[in-house]
């Protein structure tokens, strides 16, 4: 048997170590997980920053409140807003009061918002109450020191926050407005629902007519701004603006709501810091003549002349400042005459006091000692119901004292003349020469602007 050799030819392959890249995309099923973890993470993430922006609105809301409360602070201690009564619940509205954010919540613009103020003794409190836009606030009175997040109510009502309600049983409630204007020229501009009770009022309210005489002198003085022989002299000035001398206000000095320009008529002399000085168009007791101190003793003050002036009593308005014991000075402002040094002087019980020297010369820029005839030419205001405009009937005092002692005289003070139109320079103490006339300190923001 013959064999035959097969030769079997293999073709043989090296392997390619090279390896082929996989592409790969997302599953069905790992969309799902992904979206599914996604989920997890919002439901729980999302309720606590939805609660972290709510929280801070809320708290930008009483840091809001608090800042507004402490701005009507400081105005009650700056003397600024007068709030004194403790029969009294007092609701300022929030608007008067700038703050960084201006009149603005966290969430909208207030509607309504007021820090309700109440004083006992020396200590006051300060409550909240507001409502804005979007009908986020604080619907019930809370003490602005309780103030917190948990106060703070939604979906109520501008009528939900009224000005109707005492503390404590106090039985008056006043209103003051967003201005934080105390006077019934703001009234036009206020409206409050269930509003209820009465406004702070100022002491003094602009004039609104000036008082009118006429002159009747025919010597050679005359009466320098009469238009003609016997012709109409007009005083003062209708107040625009800021204060100036010689502005005419009606002041409410007796404290009965009433300001009579007949006889609660009173012109703007100057300002002193916060406080202003105004003094009364007549002399006082039907401008009878009076000693400025019958024991011609200047040193001492005026003490004759000062027990005609209106007391506390009379003159009742607690927002009128009382004189007290005053410095007084001569017209160099120094304290020395020629009789000694000038003492300290009290107004005992008094609501008023005298002008002094260097009110005239700032009212009416002369400078007292010269004593040229008609150097108040231009300040005729203070010569209103003096012998200015008339001669002769006895009845009508020359002019009025200052408080004001002379330098070089030990028993010699100044005295407004109206016959000469100047500052008379050595008015006899023991004389019947002069009047009294009225002078009031208030605070500036007591007087209607």
């Amino acid at each position: 048997m013959i064999k035959v050799d097969k030769k079997i030819n293999k073709i043989i392959t090296k392997p390619n170590n090279k390896k082929k890249k996989r592409k790969h995309a997302f599953t069905l099923i790992e969309l799902l997980a992904v979206i599914i973890i996604l989920g997890v993470l919002m439901i729980i993430a999302v309720p606590s920053v939805s609660k972290y922006i709510s929280d801070s609105r809320k708290n930008g809301y009483v840091s809001t409140a608090k800042s507004i409360a402490s701005g009507v602070r400081n105005l009650i201690y700056s003397g600024d807003l007068d709030i004194t009564d403790k029969d009294t619940t007092y609701y300022v509205n929030g608007e008067c009061i700038k703050t960084d954010n201006g009149y603005r919540s966290p969430y909208g613009d207030f509607e309504k918002a007021y820090v309700v103020v109440t004083v006992s003794y020396d200590n006051y409190e300060y409550f909240w109450t507001s409502v804005d836009e979007t009908g986020v606030g604080v619907k019930s009175l809370v003490n602005v020191n309780k103030l917190d997040t948990d106060n703070i109510e939604t979906d109520i009502s501008s009528s939900d926050i009224t000005t109707n309600r005492g503390i404590d049983d106090r039985s008056k409630i006043v209103v003051i407005d967003s201005n934080c204007q105390k006077g019934p020229s703001s009234l036009s501009s206020i409206s409050i629902d269930g509003e209820t009770g009465e406004r702070i009022m100022p002491i003094c309210m602009k004039a609104t007519t000036r008082h009118t005489s006429i002159c009747t002198r025919n010597d050679e003085l005359g009466c320098n701004n009469a238009t003609e022989t016997n012709g109409t002299i007009t005083y003062g000035t209708i107040p625009s603006g800021s204060s100036k001398a010689g502005d005419a206000y009606d002041c409410d000095v007796n404290n009965d709501g009433v300001y009579d320009s007949e006889t609660e008529r009173f012109y703007y002399v100057k300002s002193e810091g916060k406080n202003s000085v105004l003094v009364h168009y007549i002399n006082i007791s039907d401008q009878t003549m009076y000693a400025y101190d019958s024991a011609r003793k200047n040193i001492l003050g005026p003490r004759t002349g000062y027990q005609y002036l209106p007391s506390t009593s009379d003159w009742s308005n607690p927002k009128i400042i009382a004189p007290g014991t005053r410095n007084i000075t001569n017209e160099i402002g120094g304290n020395e005459t020629s009789g000694g040094t000038i003492g300290s002087f009290t107004y005992t019980d008094k609501a008023a006091r005298f002008l002094t020297a260097q009110e005239v010369n700032s009212a009416c820029g002369i400078t007292i000692g010269s004593s040229v005839v008609g150097e108040l030419n231009n300040c005729t205001w203070l010569l209103e119901n003096v012998g200015y405009y008339e001669r002769g009937s006895g009845t009508r005092s020359y002019g009025f004292y200052l408080e004001t002692p002379k330098s070089n005289s030990n028993y010699e003070v100044w005295c407004v003349d109206g016959r000469s139109r100047f500052v008379y320079k050595g008015a006899s103490n023991s004389s019947t020469y002069c009047g009294v006339r009225p002078a009031i300190t208030v605070k500036t923001s007591n007087i209607e602007k």
